[in-house]
């Protein structure tokens, strides 16, 4: 192992606590500073968000729109990566952090591959379900720089777009493949599950505004597949799906749910 690197996906134990768009509580969302801070604590897991710019570079935010995050408008593939580096990303959480630049993909991976697992969540492939936007889903891109900064066995892929992982595991066997949950009548955390178990991927990601139990969590782990909750942002709420048999549990405040659950494993 790599100095300063940590075990990779498959066997590093749980629980574990991902900072969803790193601890954002403390730093902007999707920002360097954000992910450093989770890392810096020992955060497991990070979490972020995948898309392109207009001149083809990938970069992290959660919206597809700018207005939430930065001072720019608009959609973030109507910018170039120039263009966005001139935006400020930090003023809106803290007048200290104005100038604040959007990352790339490359520069988290420059400063954090290897050091803990990360979970990407390609907002690319979510969005091919929309005939409108004609997106190119980018795999060779994506797994070039997997491969570059060397860090395959310590990423996952998640999506709700089943057929972006089934192509992307193609190109990139060593990685991880998490299943979204599925929107509609006929979708749902459930179905997440079975189209888990019939592809044979590794985790399943459970959210908040769908409902699930117990019984779909067990199905998965009688499958060998490990489970997320997105999101705790308290004590108690991720205790609660620590007891039902999540594996992971996401969130927005890493510090206060990562201290809540080291004092509730040693009582357990």
């Amino acid at each position: 192992m790599k100095n300063g690197m940590v075990q990779n996906d498959k066997n590093m134990p749980y629980p574990r606590v991902c900072a969803h768009r790193g601890f954002n509580t403390i730093a902007p969302e999707n920002t360097m500073p954000a992910f450093a801070a989770a890392i810096a604590l020992g955060a497991e897991e990070i979490e972020f968000d995948l898309w392109a710019t207009k001149d083809g570079e990938l970069v992290t935010a959660h919206d597809s729109k700018l207005e939430r995050v930065s001072n720019g408008a608009g959609y973030i593939g109507n910018y170039t990566l120039a263009a966005l580096k001139e935006l400020d990303f930090g003023s809106h959480f803290s007048e200290k952090l104005r100038g604040l630049k959007l990352p790339t993909f490359e520069e988290i991976l420059e400063q954090f591959a290897g050091r803990v697992i990360m979970n990407i969540h390609v907002k690319i492939w979510d969005a091919l379900d929309d005939p409108k936007n004609h997106i190119d889903p980018r795999y060779e891109q994506i797994a070039a720089l997997i491969r570059k900064y060397d860090c395959e066995e310590h990423i996952y892929f998640m999506t709700t777009h089943t057929e972006c992982l089934l192509e992307m595991r193609k190109i990139l066997p060593k990685a991880s493949y998490c299943q979204g949950s599925q929107s509609g009548s006929a979708g749902g955390n459930g179905r997440m599950v079975e189209l888990a178990i019939e592809h044979g991927f590794d985790k399943v990601q459970f959210v908040f505004w769908r409902p699930f139990d117990k019984e779909m969590i067990d199905k998965a782990h009688a499958n060998g597949i490990k489970c997320n909750y997105c999101q705790a942002d308290e004590g108690e709420d991720a205790i609660k799906h620590l007891e039902m048999g999540i594996d992971t549990i996401m969130t927005n405040d890493f510090h206060l749910v990562r201290e809540s659950i080291k004092n509730y494993l040693p009582k357990k």
